[in-house]
C-alpha cells in the first residue's frame, strides 16, 4: 500500500512550501518519526517527518522547488522491497546463468555497445536530450508539463503498424521544424504515436544548448522567437534579452511572500508615529561584547512597557487582549531572509540572560532555523539599523503587534528613536507618555544594576 506525504502547512498563513533538502533517497526503508525532508514555510525552516514504514517509493519534488500545501512530495511504499534488494536481483540471475562478477560486467558492456550506434550529429542530438535533471525541469516548464513522456527506443518494434504516427499537430509542428517523425520514431527519439509536446521537446533540445534553455525559462522567453532549425546557444539568447530590454523574472520565495503580506497588512493600520530621542551616554558606557546595545534596548522597552500597560495589549474580534508580560519581535536579518523573533517576558529577566537568548536566537538565524513558535506572542516590536549609520526611519509594525520602535544610529549624544502606533490601541498621548519613560529610563544608573 501507498503512503503518500505531503507538503504541510506548517503555519495559518501558508500557502506554498519550499523543499530545502531530502534526507533520505528513493529506495531507504523508514520507520515511524523520521526526518525525510526540511521545508521551509513562510516563517522558518521545518522538518519533515513520516508517520508510516515502509520503502521510499519516489520524490516527486526536487530540492529548491516550491509547491503548494497539500501537494504530494513523496510517496512510501508500505510493503515494498529497498532498492538495494532490487539491484541485488541481476547478481543473482547472473550467478544462475554460471557467469562470474568479471565477465557479467562485459557482457552488460557488449550490449550496451551493439544496442546504441550513433551517428556524430545523434551524439549532439543525444546529449541535449540526456542532460540534468534541471534542464528535464527548465523543459517542462517552458512546456507547461509536470511528468514529460518518456520515448520508447523500441517503439518501432513494439508498433511496426503505427510508425510515424503523430496527432495532426505535431505532423504540423513537425513539418515547420523539418522534421522527420517516422525516422525519429524508429530511432527512438520520438514516441509512438507522437503528440505536439512530444516534438517541441525533441526540437528544442537538439536546437538549444542547455544553457540557453536555462536562460528561456528564467527569462520566461518562448523559443518560438528564435530562427528554426538553427542551434541556438546562450550567447545568442543573452543579446536578444540585451536588445529587447528583457528582465529576469525572480519568483517568490516563501520568505519573500510572507514579508509582502506583512508590510501589506500593516499598511492598512491606522498609524501615526512620534519622533524623539533618548540619552546614549548610560547605555554607550554599559555597552560591551555581550551586553549590545541591543540587549539594552530589550531591557528598556521590557521595563517601560511594563508601566504602561497599553503598550502589551493588542486587538481581536472580541475586543482588546492585555498580556500579562512584556514580549517584543526583534527584526533580524541574514541575507535577504528577514525574521521577527520574539523575547518573551522581558520584565521577568536579568540583562544577562536576555544577552544569552539573544546569542542563541542570532545562531538560530543565521542557520535558517527559526520556527514558526518563536515568532509568536509579541505585543510590540523593534528594529534597530543604527549599526548601519542611519540616523532615523520609520519601520512598519509585525504581525498583530501595537507598535514598533525604530532605533537610528547616535548623534551627537542621542539615540533616535520613531515609534510607529497603532492608533486603534495606543493613542498619542499614550505615546507621549511611553517616549517619556524612554528617556528617563535611559538616564536612570538604578536600571542599569537591576
Amino acid at each position: 500500500m501507498a503512503y503518500n506525504i505531503v507538503m504541510p502547512q506548517l503555519s495559518d498563513s501558508m500557502e506554498e512550501g519550499k523543499l530545502i533538502s531530502w534526507k533520505v533517497n528513493p529506495g531507504d526503508r523508514v520507520k515511524t518519526g523520521d526526518v525525510i525532508a526540511e521545508v521551509e514555510s513562510d516563517k522558518a525552516i521545518m522538518e519533515v517527518q513520516t508517520f508510516h514504514e515502509g520503502i521510499v517509493k519516489e520524490l516527486k519534488v526536487k530540492e529548491g522547488e516550491s509547491v503548494p500545501v497539500g501537494t504530494v512530495i513523496a510517496v512510501i511504499d508500505e510493503a515494498g522491497e529497498s532498492a538495494s534488494e532490487e539491484r541485488a536481483k541481476p547478481a543473482a540471475s547472473n550467478e544462475k546463468l554460471g557467469m562470474r562478477s568479471e565477465e557479467a560486467k562485459e557482457e552488460l558492456q557488449k550490449t550496451s555497445q551493439s544496442s546504441t550506434p550513433e551517428s556524430s550529429n545523434d551524439k549532439e542530438a543525444q546529449s541535449a536530450v540526456q542532460t540534468t535533471n534541471d534542464n528535464k525541469s527548465i523543459l517542462d516548464e517552458i512546456l507547461g508539463e509536470t511528468e514529460p513522456p518518456i520515448p520508447n527506443p523500441q517503439s518501432n518494434i513494439q508498433h511496426p503498424s503505427v510508425a510515424g504516427s503523430a496527432s495532426p499537430k505535431a505532423r504540423a509542428l513537425a513539418a515547420k521544424y523539418g522534421l522527420d517523425i517516422e525516422a525519429l520514431q524508429k530511432e527512438g527519439k520520438l514516441p509512438v504515436p507522437a503528440h505536439e509536446a512530444d516534438v517541441k521537446r525533441y526540437y528544442y533540445r537538439r536546437y538549444f544548448t542547455p544553457k540557453a534553455l536555462k536562460l528561456l525559462q528564467e527569462y520566461n522567453l518562448s523559443p518560438e522567437l528564435f530562427p528554426v532549425g538553427k542551434k541556438h546557444s546562450e550567447k545568442e539568447i543573452l543579446a536578444y534579452i540585451a536588445e529587447h530590454e528583457i528582465p529576469k523574472v525572480e519568483p517568490l520565495d516563501p520568505m519573500r511572500k510572507a514579508i509582502i503580506a506583512t508590510v501589506t497588512q500593516a499598511q492598512q493600520k491606522p498609524v501615526y508615529h512620534i519622533y524623539d530621542a533618548i540619552d546614549a551616554a548610560l547605555l554607550k558606557a554599559h555597552e560591551s561584547d555581550r551586553f549590545t546595545l541591543t540587549v539594552w534596548l530589550l531591557k528598556l522597552f521590557g521595563e517601560a512597557m511594563m508601566r504602561h500597560e497599553d503598550f502589551r495589549k493588542t486587538l481581536s474580534d472580541n475586543g482588546f487582549q492585555l498580556w500579562p508580560g512584556a514580549s517584543i519581535s526583534l527584526a533580524m536579518a541574514h541575507g535577504e531572509a528577514l525574521y521577527m523573533p520574539v523575547f518573551r517576558d522581558l520584565n521577568r529577566k536579568t540583562a544577562d540572560r536576555i544577552a544569552d537568548e539573544l546569542a542563541a536566537m542570532k545562531e538560530k538565524v543565521k542557520a535558517g532555523r527559526v520556527t514558526p513558535e518563536d515568532m509568536k506572542g509579541s505585543t510590540f516590536g523593534i528594529s534597530n539599523l543604527g549599526m548601519t549609520g542611519v540616523t532615523r526611519f520609520d519601520a512598519m509594525i509585525n504581525a498583530q503587534d501595537c507598535g514598533i520602535a525604530a532605533i537610528g544610529s547616535e548623534v551627537e549624544g542621542k539615540i533616535s528613536v520613531t515609534l510607529t502606533l497603532d492608533h486603534r490601541i495606543v493613542n498619542g498621548w499614550q505615546g507621549a507618555q511611553f517616549m517619556q519613560t524612554l528617556k528617563e529610563l535611559a538616564q536612570d544608573k538604578a536600571f542599569f544594576k537591576a
